[in-house]
């Protein structure tokens, strides 16, 4: 009987996420502005640009702040995966029971959001490496939580408390470094957001092909490992930008004194 519960409620999911995609498509078609192009020669055009695209953000790998950015990128696409694949199975589903995961992850999302909004401004007020700092206090105390904690059936309420708090940085790993991005690398902007995009993306790919084959702890270790670097990796880039943006002020300050009448 649980059974096929549970396959009526996976069925009712899929129906209802394919149905949102064919929405997000026809609602795209609708409003969006279409650039048609169906001559070969923009065909061509358009493979030449994607080609040139590959090779810049190649080409800006060999940018040492770009260099220094890749752990924490990295970071930012495997806390995801893993709150998402081996969060809810080890810790939610093998200790309690699978049909808190969806309340569990609404936790999740909710803080995700809100923190969102609450460092959209926070870093206009206090700068990028308070908010950083803050996120990165939180993922340590919560993986560790996880390697001390030894959860039961009565524990629930901690589940929601590491869901909701992983939500919270989670919103400054996702948004804040796709912005970080942005400021650090204001002259190549589409090869800058190509690697952002690409070393998430291996942090992605790269816990779910892990996630089966090795342990929880195991998991969680090498989660601390790539905070580590990447939130190190962080600072230098950071002290380089700033040491840079006080280079350019000091000569645009004498080249203005030098053409001063």
């Amino acid at each position: 009987m649980a059974n096929k519960i549970d396959r009526r409620t996976v069925n009712t999911l899929c129906i209802i996420y394919v149905c949102i995609g064919i929405c997000s498509i026809i609602t795209l078609i609708i409003f969006l502005d279409q650039r048609r192009s169906t001559s070969r020669d923009q065909i061509s055009v358009m493979l030449r640009n994607s080609m040139k695209l590959l090779v810049s953000t190649v080409k800006h790998m060999r940018n040492i702040n770009q260099l220094l950015l890749i752990p924490m990128t990295i970071w930012a696409g495997l806390q995801l995966t893993f709150i998402f694949a081996q969060f809810t199975q080890a810790f939610v589903s093998c200790t309690i029971n699978p049909k808190y995961v969806g309340l569990i992850m609404i936790a999740f999302g909710i803080s995700d959001s809100i923190g969102s909004f609450i460092f959209g401004h926070l870093v206009k007020l206090v700068g990028r490496w308070p908010c950083f700092a803050i996120a990165t206090i939180i993922s340590y105390a919560m993986i560790i939580t996880m390697l001390i904690w030894r959860p039961s059936t009565n524990q629930i309420s901690v589940l929601f408390v590491i869901a909701a708090f992983w939500g919270l940085a989670d919103a400054v790993w996702q948004s804040q470094t796709s912005a970080l991005y942005g400021v650090f690398f204001t002259d190549n902007n589409e090869a800058a957001f190509s690697n952002f995009r690409l070393w998430e993306s291996a942090g992605f790919a790269l816990f779910y092909i892990l996630i089966p084959r090795i342990r929880t702890r195991t998991t969680l270790i090498i989660l601390l490992v790539f905070l580590s670097i990447g939130i190190v990796g962080y600072a230098l880039a950071e002290y380089r930008w700033f040491n840079d943006q006080k280079k350019e002020k000091k000569t645009d300050h004498r080249i203005e004194f030098h053409f001063e009448p």
